[in-house]
């Protein structure tokens, strides 16, 4: 293991796949993220992706302890109750991030309207597959060629399989790297096969499609060499704006949210 940690610099204890898929995607946006801590708002979308996803890990016998950890519970619940319970968390949602956000109240209806149909579709399917080992397991992967671990949670894990959970209403022809290299993560780290469940909602379908990540060690070797271009831009300088200097935002792409963009400008002084 390389004995220099530049992370620590930083107080960056571990990677990701999001962080690791971002800075692969936007070095600024990573940096602004990671290195100056932004944070951005969440949205109904993310806000449906969670509920649906704690859903089912309800439905499926598991519960949320005083420690935030998801732990088996005696007696399952009803598939009403879930949507009940989904469709109030959903709303504690709304009303906690309103108080600091401003939220298109038209996209938030159409996302609370779509988390029963989620829920109904992918019930039936997961209890065809009976109850899982593991919901929302956490796990650590640690790589040589980094001092810090790659932090991960694994939506489902049943013996020999490891599962992640994807609502959309776009259906994608094939796996995206990003998630590849998630569920590549994961699947090393508990030497397991990985599948990525998509529970496909559209206003006429809904139906969970079923895919196999092939090619683990293909995108391991890119987590790898991503990590290791972090770790040099890190040992780089230990000022964080002189790291900023080496790069400049494209605002041009679709992942900046508008807050980030405000932030980003003040960062690398842009009118």
């Amino acid at each position: 293991m390389n004995s220099n940690n530049p992370f620590e610099t930083f107080e960056i204890e571990h990677l990701s796949a999001s962080s690791v898929n971002t800075y692969i995607a936007d070095p600024c946006m990573w940096i602004l993220r990671y290195l100056y801590n932004y944070k951005s708002p969440s949205n109904p979308a993310m806000w449906r992706g969670t509920v649906v996803d704690e859903g089912i890990g309800s439905f499926l016998g598991f519960y949320k302890n005083e420690d935030g950890e998801w732990v088996k519970k005696k007696i399952k619940t009803t598939p009403t109750k879930v949507v009940e319970n989904a469709l109030k968390q959903f709303q504690g949602l709304y009303n906690f991030h309103k108080k600091t956000t401003d939220i298109d109240k038209s996209k938030y209806e159409r996302e609370k309207n779509f988390v029963p149909k989620y829920l109904n579709v992918a019930m039936p399917y997961y209890a065809r597959l009976g109850t899982p080992v593991f919901y929302q397991k956490k796990i650590s992967l640690q790589l040589d060629e980094i001092p810090i671990p790659i932090i991960g949670y694994i939506d489902l894990q049943y013996e020999g399989v490891v599962r992640d959970i994807k609502t959309v209403s776009r259906l994608p022809s094939a796996i995206p790297d990003t998630v590849n290299r998630q569920l590549s993560i994961y699947a090393l780290c508990e030497k397991s096969t990985p599948i990525v469940d998509y529970v496909y909602v559209t206003s006429s379908k809904a139906e969970v499609i079923t895919m196999f990540v092939e090619d683990v060690e293909e995108h391991i070797g890119v987590v790898k060499r991503v990590a290791s271009s972090i770790m040099d831009l890190l040992s780089y300088s230990n000022d964080v704006n002189q790291i900023a200097k080496l790069f400049y935002p494209n605002f041009d792409d679709w992942r900046w949210s508008e807050g980030e963009i405000k932030v980003a400008k003040e960062i690398w002084s842009i009118k």
